[in-house]
């Protein structure tokens, strides 16, 4: 008998992904605050908001 693997949460939907520009804006916050942990900047630069 051939069991078919199944996810642990089968009743659960797929989780609703943000717009690319929300997406584009986070991943520029996240470099921001990569670059300044790694001690290149002194400040945490602001992403740009969304239009």
């Amino acid at each position: 008998m051939t069991v078919v693997a199944k996810p642990y949460n089968t009743w659960a939907s797929r989780r609703p992904v943000a717009g690319k520009q929300k997406r584009i804006r986070r991943e520029k916050q996240i470099a921001a605050i990569q670059r300044w942990a790694a001690g290149k900047t002194e400040t945490i630069e602001k992403a740009p908001k969304i239009k």
